[in-house]
């Protein structure tokens, strides 16, 4: 067993699917390792290697690990080696298909209630392989509760984590199962 290890199932709310990711402290940082699986029945496999502080060192994504990012001390990216100057400064990935990837910069931020942070994410847009900047802010409305504003669309998630941190129900898309 790895140090530190939770699992999580999350179910989709808004369409058939579901996300099964194991949370681990590992190898001097921090292991997130899923699976994905889409409304059409295809499983999409990620693993997240993130620094001490949590941030994104690397992820894999993909069969085989198709797709390959990294994020170096410098917050300079490359994705499948070729660097994606948009994203540098970024601390962050953003999967998009699964929740699992908001723990990082919820972890790292260490918000108190009241307090907000924005940020910008490498959001993998997995279909075109390539990586955008997303604008985010996140809000912490309650001891185990936050709110995440998309700036660029205008759109407010709600958040709800568990003691360590993970996302159990990212309210209309995800929630967790007991």
């Amino acid at each position: 067993m790895i140090a530190g290890a939770h699992a999580v199932l999350w179910v989709k709310q808004d369409g058939p699917g579901n996300d099964a990711c194991r949370f681990a402290d590992a190898e001097g940082g921090y292991l997130i390792d899923g699976s994905s699986t889409g409304a059409d029945r295809s499983i999409l496999r990620y693993r997240i290697r993130a620094r001490r502080d949590r941030t994104t060192r690397r992820a894999r994504i993909g069969a085989k690990s198709r797709i390959f990012v990294r994020r170096a001390p410098d917050d300079t990216w490359t994705l499948n080696g070729t660097p994606v100057p948009a994203v540098n400064g970024a601390k962050d990935i953003d999967l998009g298909f699964t929740p699992a990837t908001v723990t990082l910069p919820l972890r790292r931020l260490k918000l108190d209630v009241g307090d907000e942070a924005e940020i910008m994410v490498a959001s993998l847009d997995h279909e075109m392989e390539r990586l955008i900047p997303l604008h985010l802010i996140y809000r912490r409305i309650a001891n185990d509760q936050y709110e995440c504003l998309k700036t660029e669309t205008g759109t407010t998630s709600h958040l709800s984590v568990d003691a360590q941190g993970i996302v159990r129900t990212h309210q209309g898309h995800w929630i967790a199962q007991a």
